[in-house]
């Protein structure tokens, strides 16, 4: 049972890569990050100090472009039609097989698409001054293994954008609708969870309960696991940017809902599409009457 479902998600899987290697649209997207990140290493200097300083150059952009790649590449994964999806029924696959199979595919895509930041990390270990591999006042040594930790985060941060942006194309009835719920998904992820963790903030609990508070959206997850563990080995002993459990909890945690919800927005949407439509016809009945 276990292989017959594994060859299914797999088949599911082939055929995604098949379409998204078709998609100019997502190869221009990592070229652009790529020149993004280029000109960013470039105004800002960090390639030539180290791998600290690039990080740091590289942190609020990576806030930015990283969720907008991911919701590009997941929001129109699971947009089909009635039709399309009465067709993929006919199959014998399950809502669950499917969905999982979608999901590792755009896993592979978002991994390739975020090669540019790989990128930069091998053009800083190939130019950085030989001088500023050891910090003079700190213990922290400037090592292509800090750069290879916050890759680990990006892919971190890209995942709950990518499961709940493919939420979006599996309630969405157009393209129309889902880029505007894809457009909300990244306000509110980018700027709206940040906002929240600070309005919650207040008193000495308020501060004390901070480190795990901002775990909670992903921008802070991964703002404070890069703090915490990247740019934290450069700076003296200090710990408290964020819970670390809490942050890695919280960016797998938002994955999972994602994933989940479009799961069940798949499987129950048509029993809910009823429900409705008999509810709508209900009252307008009613109102005949």
């Amino acid at each position: 049972m276990t292989g017959s479902r594994a060859r299914v998600i797999g088949a599911v899987l082939r055929r995604e890569i098949a379409t998204i290697r078709r998609t100019p649209g997502y190869w221009i997207a990592s070229l652009g990050l790529l020149v993004v990140l280029a000109g960013v290493l470039a105004v800002g200097g960090g390639g030539e100090t180290g791998f600290v300083p690039t990080i740091v150059d590289l942190l609020l952009p990576t806030e930015l472009l990283v969720p907008v790649v991911a919701v590009v590449l997941g929001y129109r994964a699971l947009l089909t039609d009635a039709e399309e999806l009465a067709m993929i029924r006919t199959y014998p696959i399950s809502t669950v097989e499917y969905v999982c199979g979608i999901v590792a595919a755009r896993f592979a895509a978002l991994l390739g698409m975020l090669v540019p930041f790989a990128l930069v990390g091998g053009y800083v270990w190939l130019t950085a001054s030989p001088d500023t591999t050891i910090y003079a006042t700190h213990t922290g040594v400037d090592s292509p293994l800090l750069f290879v930790r916050f890759l680990a985060f990006v892919v971190l941060l890209g995942l709950p954008y990518l499961s709940l942006a493919m939420v979006v194309g599996a309630v969405a009835n157009s393209r129309r609708g889902a880029l505007a719920l894809a457009a909300l998904v990244l306000i509110g992820g980018v700027l709206g969870g940040d906002l929240a963790v600070v309005g919650t903030l207040g008193g000495d609990a308020g501060v004390a309960s901070f480190p795990a508070r901002v775990a909670i959206p992903p921008n802070g997850a991964f703002r404070g696991l890069v703090f915490e563990h990247v740019i934290g080995v450069a700076l003296p002993p200090d710990d408290g940017f964020v819970s670390s459990a809490a942050a890695v909890g919280s960016l797998l945690g938002w994955t999972a809902i994602g994933v989940g919800a479009s799961i069940a927005a798949l499987a129950f949407g048509d029993a809910v599409t009823d429900r409705l439509a008999r509810v709508r016809g209900r009252v307008e009945s009613l109102r005949g009457r």
